[in-house]
């Protein structure tokens, strides 16, 4: 398990590891997250669409937000095409939302697809979750067309924004903020 960044938060220290995506933490919290997006959403039936796009195996990178051996949040990325990467499974536990715990993961994902050679980053969401919008658009993410498997899912939310070393300002100081 590769350390990628500790943040002291308020005298708690969370630890950022990537792993992969078979990791017994990883998949605890993914399972979480689909529990969280049943009530959400209304029941796993109103999500039963989205499952294909999901699947654990497809991630090309995996990170974990650890207080100190607690998995507290996740977020992975999967290649969509040679210019563009996806943001996936991005979940924090409950009681370490607000903590900025989620701009701490986002952060690394920019990192990590910068490293890789991506020019652009693109997830899917949806409106209802405001705080995870909030989130991606304090951390650089625009609203875009839906794409792919979303285009003709009027409840998805799509949203991308440029990454690289031409892209300025860097844009990461606003994931810090809570």
């Amino acid at each position: 398990m590769e350390q990628v960044k500790s943040v002291d938060m308020d005298r708690q220290m969370i630890a950022i590891k990537q792993v992969g995506y078979d990791n017994g933490d990883f998949i605890m919290l993914c399972e979480e997250l689909d529990a969280f997006l049943n009530v959400a959403i209304g029941g796993e039936s109103k999500r039963e669409k989205y499952k294909k796009f999901n699947h654990l195996d497809t991630m090309d990178v995996v990170l974990i937000a650890y207080d100190k051996e607690n998995p507290v949040g996740c977020a992975a990325l999967r290649k969509y095409s040679t210019e563009k990467i996806e943001v996936k499974r991005v979940f924090v536990r409950e009681e370490y939302r607000g903590q900025n715990v989620g701009g701490q993961l986002l952060e690394q994902l920019i990192l990590q697809a910068e490293k890789m050679g991506y020019s652009r980053m693109i997830l899917e969401t949806g409106a209802f979750l405001a705080a995870s919008v909030r989130l991606y658009q304090r951390c650089g993410f625009e609203q875009i067309e839906n794409y792919g498997a979303y285009k003709d899912m009027p409840e998805s939310l799509c949203m991308g924004r440029k990454i690289g070393k031409e892209v300025k300002p860097h844009g990461l100081t606003s994931c810090f903020q809570s």
